[in-house]
């Protein structure tokens, strides 16, 4: 990509030795004991990382969302599980609160994410899924001067995390609803962290339930306005789609580099593998995907930060390019015969975590039943109308 900035090829190449001296080493740890060891968090906080995304006045360095796939991209090739815990702490959640914020709020919480010291989550899903917010449980109700919020999630990202960014259905005290986001600390008595999901991928991730039992939340703990504040973040959402897009891509360039070097290795048949017919085909197919995936994503990334981005774009990219990750990644296992499905090799993790991609933060599915929304509506969303509702229906 010729058209890179200084500045992103540095970031880009600062981010590549990062994960490659401190990462790769430790990929394989994070896939067995599905936990991310805090001396890579504080690592990456200490280059930065955390607050790459962030504004400079909260103590991030400010960099464009072209820096910020580049960086998630090349984590990815190293372990595709680390650079989706990345994602969170870097865009969704500090961009949220950027976007809806106070000024308080912003400099309580946004400093302490950018240095590493406290980690975030986002969480939405219920039982009757995360789109189908119409069917979610868990309410924020007013009680004296501030309010109470009851009910649960599932699959919590980074469920492990300090400060937590929850999603949720609300009432004002006129008696008016809304879907609102609030601010849960892990501290706050009657929240309570369940034990997290032993998963398919993404294992460095913690997910798993969460609870609020009569939880007492004040005016500043209500991120936005209060009965909108659940659909006023969309371009922090779009910047964690792309975000999370260019680490299914970093996971299959990172499979097939790994790859390639293998098959030149070996022989079969009598002959150098790479000299197979099938075998050079395969690759060259892999190879043409991943290009065209990287094209696509960074096509639509420039046009987020230039405002003339098409609104289905990111769910495009998550789609498309996530379905085709991960079938670059079962091809390519298949190459490796036996050692492939050795977990002791990291092989398999990449196709793992490329199917654990096509799921998290929305399904395929889903994606694309926004992208016909938008098509044949012009409603990039799949928010049913009347989830916001004045006391008098209206």
């Amino acid at each position: 990509m010729d058209w890179l900035s200084e500045d992103q090829r540095a970031l880009r190449d600062m981010a590549e030795t990062f994960a490659r001296k401190d990462v790769e080493p430790l990929a394989n740890q994070i896939d067995i004991e599905e936990e991310t060891p805090d001396d890579l968090i504080r690592k990456a906080a200490e280059i930065g990382l955390f607050g790459l995304y962030t504004s400079p006045e909260y103590g991030g360095a400010g960099a464009d969302l072209v820096s910020v796939c580049l960086v998630s991209e090349e984590l990815a090739k190293a372990s595709p599980a680390f650079a989706g815990m990345l994602t969170v702490q870097m865009v969704l959640c500090p961009k949220t609160v950027e976007i809806l914020g106070t000024e308080e709020q912003k400099q309580r919480i946004l400093p302490a994410n950018s240095s590493g010291e406290r980690l975030m989550a986002y969480s939405q899903s219920e039982p009757g899924g995360a789109a189908n917010i119409a069917a979610h449980l868990t309410r924020v109700v007013p009680e004296g001067e501030g309010y109470r919020i009851d009910g649960s999630k599932l699959f919590c990202t980074q469920g492990t995390a300090e400060t937590y960014l929850v999603m949720c259905k609300t009432k004002d005290r006129a008696g008016n609803e809304g879907y609102g986001c609030v601010i849960v600390e892990r501290e706050d008595e009657g929240f309570q962290v369940h034990p997290y999901e032993n998963k398919l991928g993404w294992r460095g991730t913690n997910t798993g339930p969460i609870s609020f039992d009569n939880v007492y939340l004040d005016e500043t703990d209500i991120l936005g306005d209060l009965l909108t504040g659940g659909f006023s973040h969309r371009a922090a959402n779009h910047a964690n789609l792309l975000s999370h897009v260019a680490t299914s891509i970093g996971c299959a360039q990172g499979l097939f580099d790994k790859t390639l070097e293998n098959v030149k290795q070996r022989r079969l048949y009598g002959k150098d593998m790479a000299e197979l017919q099938p075998v050079s085909y395969w690759l060259a197919e892999a190879h043409a995907k991943i290009q065209a995936c990287r094209a696509l994503l960074y096509n639509t990334v420039r046009e987020f930060e230039a405002g003339t981005m098409a609104p289905e774009m990111p769910n495009v990219c998550k789609a498309y390019i996530g379905e085709t990750a991960f079938d670059v990644c079962v091809r390519l296992v298949q190459l490796w015969g036996g050692s492939g499905i050795m977990n002791s090799t990291g092989v398999n993790r990449y196709m793992r975590d490329a199917r654990a991609k096509c799921v998290a933060e929305g399904a395929t599915e889903m994606h694309y039943a926004i992208i016909a929304n938008q098509l044949l509506h012009g409603q990039p969303t799949l928010v049913p109308n009347g989830i916001v509702k004045t006391k008098d229906g209206r």
